[in-house]
């Protein structure tokens, strides 16, 4: 990880600083304190992040259609508490104790990994955005060595704090646009831990289902396994139980068979498809905050995000 740029000490950037060291500062207490702070604070913040809400709404408008009234308002608060403790498991995935979290801990479907590196494979470990992101990997580094790749912040100090965290975590630390590191990484046998289930819009992209809502998808996970014979396994975590009971399970699943192809759409589907079922299992703990939908097919088409 590079040194600390003397630049992100500047005055305007005081503010987030104050922000970091108070997070730091919660990170000492017992985790039970730190997840009851964080749903607290959740569900306190949950009416008033009027703009994110409503995103949610509109996702879970689409992908749940029959959940209806006060069960859609209970899934929709549960999401936005999810969301902000999101930020406390994010931080103590950075800098929490290694035998406090695989204490509380397991991966399932580990034998997966193993074979594929048995086999001399590369692995593609295809993730999400739940919210979970950053302690999930800690729960899966624990176990096994991975890369990640990452997108770039445009906030500098966002960029060198999360890059700092995530070092900690990983192996290595690739940007998303370092198609030829991953290439060699993956030909090399390592496994690379990879998120695409966001609208990046149409630019390497073709549309698949997903909740039957025709879906902006990249096409890189594709490319990468056409050029690699990489294996593609999918990656879930799930926050199981509250308090000392709280366990963080992760899954290792191989839903593709090796199908993917060609055909980009089809394989587009594949994916969808798993991230899907994965969700289906608890949607609460997913950031449905981001606009997944933002791209349509017919670019003149009105956007579902549109204030009423």
């Amino acid at each position: 990880m590079n040194a600390l740029d003397k630049s992100l000490l500047h005055p305007r950037y005081w503010l987030i600083w104050l922000a970091y060291a108070l997070l730091r500062a919660i990170l000492l207490l017992p985790y039970p304190w730190i997840q009851k702070l964080g749903l607290w604070l959740g569900y306190k913040l949950a009416p008033v992040i009027k703009g994110r809400r409503r995103v949610v709404e509109v996702n879970i408008g689409l992908c749940f259609p029959d959940i209806q009234g006060e069960e859609k308002t209970r899934l929709v608060d549960d999401i936005m508490a999810n969301n902000i403790l999101g930020f406390f498991e994010t931080a103590y995935g950075w800098w929490g104790n290694d035998a406090v979290i695989k204490k509380h801990s397991k991966v399932e479907g580990l034998e997966h990994i193993h074979k594929a590196q048995q086999e001399g494979r590369g692995i593609l470990l295809i993730g999400a955005h739940f919210t979970t992101l950053d302690l999930s990997g800690r729960v899966m580094t624990l176990r096994e060595k991975a890369d990640v790749t990452y997108r770039k912040q445009n906030n500098p100090l966002f960029n060198y704090l999360i890059n700092h965290g995530r070092s900690r975590i990983f192996t290595h630390l690739i940007e998303k646009r370092e198609m030829r590191k991953m290439i060699r990484g993956l030909r090399k046998g390592k496994m690379i831990w990879y998120a695409t289930d966001q609208d990046f819009g149409r630019k390497n992209s073709v549309f698949a289902p997903f909740f039957d809502v025709p879906t902006a998808t990249l096409t890189s996970i594709s490319d990468l396994i056409r050029m690699t014979g990489a294996k593609p396994l999918f990656y879930s975590c799930n926050r199981v139980g509250k308090g000392k009971d709280t366990m963080y399970i992760g899954t290792v699943s191989d839903p593709f068979e090796d199908k993917f192809s060609d055909d980009n759409v089809a394989n587009a589907t594949l994916l969808n498809k798993a991230l899907e079922d994965s969700l289906k299992q608890d949607p609460s703990q997913y950031m449905w905050v981001h606009r997944r939908f933002k791209t349509r097919p017919d670019p003149e088409s009105p956007s579902f995000y549109a204030k009423k």
